[in-house]
């Protein structure tokens, strides 16, 4: 070997003997005994550890059971092994180059202080340093194999209640050739396993010097409760579950502007459970979800773009309640709504055109889906209280954002194993444009109850209501709706009485239809099918549904209403046809001293062309029955939405047996009724506010029974009444014309009508004879018969009279009349005087052609008697005859004067009279005589007969 040689390998054999020697002798005591000082000079912690070696063969540097301890105990970081191996490639290869890079059993400890301060907060505080220049690069270094596995990963905050910790365990770190030199990848993995067993696995490649790193991210089953732990104390809800996992298939630059894809990850959220931290306040309130998945993602951030296969929410189980308008859920979550600060406001407003300056955000998801989920609720607006939803299933596709196109979407729920819900439709998310198909099917009116007992003094006790409907949105707000509506076995029941209010088999609203923006409603068909209502008036006067209504206190403070505008439009309703088919109703009056009850049934009523907009008339035609025989028969059209408010109604009924009306005639007449049929046919016509009506009333047969005492009977002979207005068929038949003003607040149709038939009873009992003129059409008085003075004898004019009279009586059988005859006691009795004086003169031989002559043998005589009248009348003390001459004439007269009258001359002639007048009507009349009686009025001082009616 030549001697260069040999020298050669002497030195590099000496000097690999002095590095042995300086890493045994001075460098392994120098970090043994150096470390702990530097640690303490530099970080104010005490460095423990069993020993630190160097490997002069293998370049590898070993600490053993190392531990940082800082001031008060506390041990932040330990760790069983570090190895270090040092490369011989880093003298060829650029930067340092370390075959291995080993952490074993590593023990971190996060602590926060319960001051708030971290325990390694004094690192980060120091004195600020001047600024110096930019420093240059550091050197590469590749690390072929890196491996940290750690015993635990700890987390104390002792500000929490506990306090809190948490910890991860068995986080095991491996990469291969993990490198900061240029234009070199490691490859590497990632595993942590955390304190609820969960693990977090990561593989795939990194350029820590490109600031590129791509791989996969599995997240299995991680507990989320740690971290709801941590803010326990803060949070009003517990989390007594929650795992998540995912899969994300990452490719990340942050080299620059940062760059982050991810393609066909998965995110799943499992066996997730919240109730309220305090049950006792928010009672039956939780949430629980079987899993909520994110399947193929897609993930752009340059191009701000998410993608989503599906969206899947599983088993999703809510439960609350609902309290004066606060949902329990809001309340858990403590979601109640405050007011924004205004400055908030403007940073928002600030940070939304920031926002609109960049590209937006493009979501799009195939498929949406709710399934196998439930919702039990409990609310004081239905009854049962208590709502169970399940199943609960939606979905949802073509979901975009901005949104291209509608997503179509529907929805379908049971509640309480009864009610079906189905929504089916689209939805444009962008717009808010698009339709809702609605069915719902078979649900019990009976849960409105709370909400009906709000408004009314009723309950429902039974009823099924179904429906369909179409809703157009636009905005999200609906625009137009077409439905359907039925209701089926309907039946209601009063709060006070518990008797039913009103029932009905069927209720159909077709061809509904609503358009917002013009406010019309139109609705082809309503029909009603065998209603039945009952309309009772109690022993108090009271009305069975009378205060069905609830009122509404007023709120003294309440500001008052602003009048609705002139220019404000109005809604329009249209209705082709409201239908009512065979109804009843049941009435009864307790408040009568007889208590009345009726039924009226096989209703039938059609009511055509309702349009709140047009002053084209509406028709009406209604039919039914009173207590299933006598027809009812309403008939009628009028403009009620016009401004000239015109219409005719009419009313027909016929063959109504009176008798049933005992209570009302007992009441309001003083009479029950025996027997007797009614018909009535009433008009009535609206022209503008003034009422006009022309009432038939017709009463056959009819028998007045035993009488009624009542304070409310009319003041009036109604025997006399019913004789006067009965004609000889037994019919009475009257017309009742009536008018009033329908504005007036104290128009009431009722009192009106019977105000005006009152007034044709005492109209006919105290002006009978103006009544009877009326039936044969004369105007002339048959009250009254004049005689002449002195007779007994009818004249062509009395007998004129009379036969009217007779005509009149003959159309109303039932009058009797009482004929009461009379004389005058002065034109009768001079009459009479006269008569008798002739009669006298005649036995004398002076017959009446002497008298009227006023001749020959009569003045003799007339002077002879009256000579001797006079020679009398002296002898008595009177003034005796004088010379003067005395004329025919006042001979006459003194000598009728001096005539005696016998007594009961004067009643005599009066019943004559009385008694001419029946002979007239009982041979030329026709009358019954038994209708007739005779009487004398020593009141009646004229020369006449006075008719009266026999009461």
């Amino acid at each position: 070997m030549p001697s260069a040689m040999r020298s050669l390998l002497r030195w590099s054999l000496g000097a690999y003997l002095v590095f042995l020697l300086l890493c045994l002798l001075v460098l392994m005591p120098a970090l043994n005994i150096l470390a702990p000082r530097a640690v303490e000079s530099a970080l104010h912690r005490e460095l423990r550890s069993e020993l630190i070696l160097f490997n002069p063969f293998s370049l590898t540097l070993e600490a053993r059971d190392v531990t940082i301890v800082e001031s008060g105990g506390h041990e932040p970081l330990g760790f069983e092994t570090l190895r270090i191996n040092l490369s011989l490639e880093s003298l060829w290869s650029p930067g340092i180059v370390l075959d291995a890079f080993t952490i074993k059993a590593l023990d971190v400890h996060v602590l926060r202080g319960a001051d708030g301060v971290f325990h390694f907060a004094d690192l980060l505080s120091g004195p600020s340093e001047p600024e110096s220049e930019p420093a240059s690069e550091p050197p590469g270094i590749t690390i072929h194999d890196l491996l940290i596995e750690a015993q635990t990963l700890r987390f104390t905050d002792e500000t929490k209640p506990g306090p809190y910790t948490t910890a991860q365990s068995n986080f095991r770190v491996r990469t291969e050739n993990l490198t900061t030199v240029p234009e070199r990848q490691s490859n590497g993995d990632l595993v942590v396993t955390g304190d609820g067993g969960g693990t977090l696995r990561w593989h795939g490649a990194l350029e820590v010097h490109a600031g590129k790193s791509n791989g996969q991210v599995t997240l299995d089953n991680i507990d989320l409760t740690p971290l709801w732990r941590y803010r326990a104390d803060t949070l009003p809800f517990v989390v007594s579950s929650a795992r998540f996992s995912a899969v994300l298939n990452y490719d990340a630059d942050w080299n620059g502007e940062l760059q982050a894809n991810l393609d066909g990850s998965e995110l799943r959220l499992n066996d997730v459970l919240l109730s309220p931290a305090d049950t006792d306040a928010i009672p039956n309130t939780a949430l629980s979800l079987n899993e909520f998945a994110l399947t193929n993602l897609d993930f752009d951030l340059i191009e701000r773009s998410v993608a989503l296969a599906a969206a899947t929410v599983t088993g999703l189980n809510v439960s609350g309640f609902d309290e004066q308008g606060q949902p329990s859920l809001m309340t858990m979550f403590d979601l109640e709504t405050e007011s924004e600060d205004p400055a908030a406001q403007t940073t928002d407003a600030e940070q939304n055109t920031a926002d609109a300056a960049e590209a937006p955000w493009q979501l799009s998801l195939d498929t949406f889906t709710l399934a196998r989920s439930e919702v039990q609720w409990r609310t004081s607006y239905l009854s049962p209280d208590v709502l169970r939803i399940s199943p609960l299933d939606m979905e949802v596709k073509n979901i975009a954002w901005p949104a291209q196109a509608s997503s179509p979407y529907r929805l379908d729920v049971k509640i309480n194993d009864e009610v079906s819900l189905g929504i089916a439709g689209g939805l444009n998310l962008d717009s808010g444009d698009g339709e809702a198909s609605i069915e719902l099917r078979q649900w019990p009116l009976p849960w409105l109850n709370p909400l009906v007992s709000e408004q009314a003094h009723v309950t429902i006790g039974r009823g099924e209501l179904l429906l369909q409907t179409i809703v157009n949105l636009q905005a999200f707000s609906p625009a137009t709706v077409k439905a359907s509506l039925e209701i089926k076995d309907y039946s209601s029941v009063l709060d006070a009485s518990g008797e039913e209010a009103f029932t009905f088999q069927t209720l159909k609203l077709d061809g509904v239809g609503v358009d917002l923006q013009q406010q019309l409603l139109n609705i082809d068909n309503i029909e009603l099918q065998r209603p039945s209502g009952s309309l009772h008036i109690r022993e108090d006067g009271t009305i069975n549904v009378n205060g069905i209504v609830r009122s509404s206190p007023q709120d003294p403070e309440a500001p008052e209403a602003e009048e609705t505008s002139a220019e404000t439009a109005s809604w329009r309703v249209q209705l082709d046809n409201i239908a009512l088919r065979e109804g009843r109703l049941d009435f009864a009056d307790a408040s009568l001293p007889l208590h009345f009850s009726t039924l009226i049934d096989g209703i039938e009523a059609d009511i055509n062309d309702i349009d709140t907009a047009s002053e084209k008339p509406l028709n009406l035609e209604f039919k039914g029955s009173v207590d299933g025989y006598a027809p009812v028969v309403i008939l009628g059209s009028g403009k009620p939405f016009a401004e000239q408010r015109d219409g005719e109604l009419r009313f027909t009924f016929k063959g109504m047996d009176i008798a049933t009306m005992s209570p009302y005639s007992g009441t309001y007449a003083g009479y029950t009724l025996d027997s007797g049929t009614l018909s009535l046919d009433l008009r009535y016509a609206l022209d503008g506010q003034a009422l006009e009506g022309d009432n038939r009333i017709v009463i056959s047969q009819m028998a007045l029974g035993e009488p009624v005492e009542s304070e409310l009977a009319i003041d009036a002979p109604l025997k006399l009444g019913i004789a006067l207005l009965t004609d000889r068929e037994g019919v009475i038949d009257l017309s009742v014309p009536i008018s009033g003003d329908v504005d007036s607040p104290d128009f009431s149709l009722g009192p009106i009508i019977g105000r005006a038939i009152t007034n044709i009873i005492v109209k006919a009992v105290t002006a009978p004879f103006s009544l009877l003129a009326g039936l044969v059409g004369s105007d002339d008085d048959l009250e009254n018969v004049a005689f002449d003075a002195g007779s007994s004898s009818l004249d062509t004019d009395a007998q004129r009279t009379i036969e009217t009279l007779g005509r009149a009586l003959t159309e109303r059988p039932q009058i009797k009349l009482q004929i009461a005859g009379g004389a005058d006691s002065s034109s009768d009795v001079a009459a009479l005087k006269e008569r008798i004086l002739r009669t006298q003169l005649q036995e004398e031989g002076i017959d009446a052609a002497m008298i009227d002559a006023q001749a020959g043998p009569y003045l003799q005589t007339l002077k002879a008697r009256y000579e001797a009248l006079s020679q009398a009348s002296a002898a008595g003390g009177d003034a005796g005859p004088t010379d003067e001459p005395v004329d025919p004439a006042t001979m006459w007269q003194a000598l009728v004067q001096s005539t005696a009258l016998p007594s009961g001359a004067l009643q005599d002639l009066a019943t004559k009279r009385a008694a001419a007048a029946k002979r007239e009507l009982v041979t030329i009349g026709g009358i019954d005589p038994e209708r007739i009686s005779i009487s004398f009025s020593a009141d009646l001082a004229k020369s006449s007969v006075q008719m009266i009616v026999d009461s």
